[in-house]
C-alpha cells in the first residue's frame, strides 16, 4: 500500500521543515511497520525550494510489475535568488518509480516537469502545479499530469508517454498531448475559462465516444461558478482536443473535483 503524505517533516537534507513524503506499508499483521520512500533527497537552494511542496498530494501505480507516480504540486524554481528580481515559480514536479520503488531505468526519477523553462507569470506556466492530479493510462502506455495553475488557472492537462525505445518513439500516437498544444500553448484552445482548475482532476479510458479509441477526462470544478468534465482525444498536432463538455448544473458544487471512468455495463 502507497500512502501520500503531503504535510510530512522534511527530510533532514531537504533544507525545508514541512514537504511532505511517501510512504510503503506492507499488507501485515503490524500496523506501524510503514517506511518513508527515499526520493527528493537534497536540494539546491540556489534554484528551487521544496518549503511546503506537498509530496505525496496524488499517488498512482499502474499495478504488479509497472511503474508508480507521485507529485509536488508545490514544487518551486527560484531564479535570482537573494537578487532584487528573485523569482518563484510553483511549477510542481512528479517522479515516476519502478515496482520496487527505485530509479530503474531513464524513465524514473524526479525530472517530470514540463513547465520548467516555459514563460514565466500566473498567465503562463509561473504557477503551474503540475501534478495536483496524475493517472496512468489503462494501456500502461502514457502519463496523465494534471496542472490546475496554467494559464492564469485555467489549466491544462499533459500527456507523455512512458515506453521510450526507438519504435515506440516513432510512432505517430508516440506524444507529448497537452491541451492547448505541445508547442501551441495557445490558452485559447482550451475550452473553459480562466480561474476554472481545468486538470484538477484526470483519467482515461477507451470506448467513452469511438470505439476503442482512448480519450482523455479531466474536471474543472470552478468552470463557470458550476464545474465541468472535458473528454478529450489526441489529434495530429500533438494537442488534447475536446469531444464534450459536461458542465454542472448547480452553483457552486465543484462539479468535477474527481473522475473515475469505469464501464458500469461491460459493453466494452
Amino acid at each position: 500500500l502507497l500512502v501520500g503524505a503531503p504535510q510530512a517533516l522534511a527530510l533532514p537534507s531537504q533544507g525545508a521543515n514541512r514537504t511532505g513524503g511517501l510512504f510503503a506499508c506492507p499488507l501485515t499483521p503490524e500496523l506501524s511497520d510503514c517506511w518513508r520512500v527515499p526520493i527528493d533527497e537534497g536540494v539546491d537552494p540556489q534554484r528551487e525550494s521544496k518549503e511546503n511542496q506537498w509530496l505525496g498530494v496524488s499517488v498512482k501505480s499502474q499495478g504488479p510489475g509497472g511503474k508508480i507516480v507521485t507529485c509536488a504540486h508545490r514544487y518551486e524554481v527560484r531564479h535570482r535568488v537573494r537578487q532584487p528580481l528573485e523569482t518563484r515559480d510553483v511549477i510542481g514536479r512528479c517522479f515516476v518509480l519502478s515496482q520496487d520503488l527505485r530509479v530503474r531505468d531513464e524513465l524514473d526519477g524526479g525530472e517530470w516537469k514540463f513547465c520548467e523553462g516555459r514563460p514565466q507569470g500566473h498567465e503562463r506556466f509561473g504557477t503551474c502545479q503540475q501534478g495536483l492530479a496524475a493517472a496512468f493510462s489503462p494501456d500502461r502506455r502514457y502519463v496523465l499530469l494534471g496542472a490546475p495553475g496554467t494559464y492564469n488557472w485555467k489549466g491544462t492537462l499533459r500527456v507523455e508517454q512512458l515506453n521510450q525505445n526507438s519504435l515506440d518513439l516513432l510512432r505517430l500516437d508516440a506524444g507529448p498531448f497537452e491541451a492547448g498544444g505541445e508547442k501551441d500553448q495557445d490558452p485559447t484552445l482550451i475550452p473553459v475559462p480562466a480561474n476554472s482548475y481545468f486538470g484538477f482532476s484526470v483519467d482515461s479510458g477507451a470506448g467513452l465516444t469511438r470505439r476503442q479509441q482512448l480519450s482523455f477526462v479531466t474536471g474543472a470544478p470552478r468552470a463557470n461558478h458550476t464545474g465541468a468534465v472535458v473528454i478529450l482525444r489526441r489529434d495530429s498536432a500533438n494537442r488534447l482536443v475536446a469531444e464534450a463538455v459536461l458542465a454542472g448544473q448547480q452553483l457552486t458544487s465543484a462539479f468535477g473535483h474527481a473522475v473515475a471512468v469505469l464501464d458500469l455495463n461491460s459493453d466494452g
